[in-house]
């Protein structure tokens, strides 16, 4: 089966070209060129997120600073092309690693444009990518919803269900949904997330 985040990468390169640098997204505070400047840095310039979050490293501040520039200065065109295929050096090269790191980063980031165009349509999964986009979602569910004072239960139907957040009050939140739409909940995109939400 071929890798899903693998195929979400290619349509998301092909959507970006089509909408342009400037389109918004679901990411709060970022159009289309900060999106790909962070995936391009995720994949392939590991030196420049170290010197964004080492503000204490002056040497590796001013290295990021630059390259972080240099990526926002690129053709639109090449920019895209760099998301679309990561540097040879980049663990996203290799097909089980990228599937592990990438799958949900892809499916988020792709559905971030696509739901914050005008007009756009909810796709039709595959069962398999949707198993996929569950794996990813029992794995990360907790740290994502670590800050949720309510417990919350997310429930796939035919997948199961994932615990998360950190039940301080009586409150549980059902969030019922596929696991795409739950993933995209999960990432905070509320707004833009198709799910049902009880109370119990």
């Amino acid at each position: 089966m071929t890798n899903f985040a693998v195929v979400e990468r290619r349509h998301l390169a092909a959507l970006l070209r089509r909408v342009g640098p400037d389109a918004p997204t679901h990411c709060e505070g970022w159009n289309t060129r900060d999106l790909a400047v962070h995936l391009v840095e995720r994949d392939s310039r590991p030196d420049i997120l170290m010197g964004k979050f080492a503000p204490k490293l002056p040497v590796l501040g001013k290295r990021a600073e630059a390259g972080d520039a240099a990526l926002y200065d690129l053709p639109w065109n090449e920019l895209v092309a760099k998301v679309e295929k990561p540097s040879l050096l980049s663990p996203a090269r290799i097909g089980p690693v990228d599937k592990r790191i990438n799958t949900a980063e892809f499916f988020v980031h792709h559905e971030d444009v696509r739901r914050a165009q005008e007009t756009w349509h909810r796709r039709q999964l595959l069962h398999d990518e949707e198993k996929d986009l569950w794996g990813s979602l029992q794995l990360m569910a907790k740290p994502l919803l670590r800050n949720e004072s309510d417990s919350i239960l997310l429930v796939a139907s035919g997948y199961g269900s994932v615990s998360a957040g950190k039940g301080k009050s009586k409150r549980v939140q059902l969030v019922r949904a596929n696991p795409s739409e739950l993933l995209l909940w999960a990432f905070g995109r509320r707004d833009a997330a198709e799910v049902v939400i009880t109370e119990e």
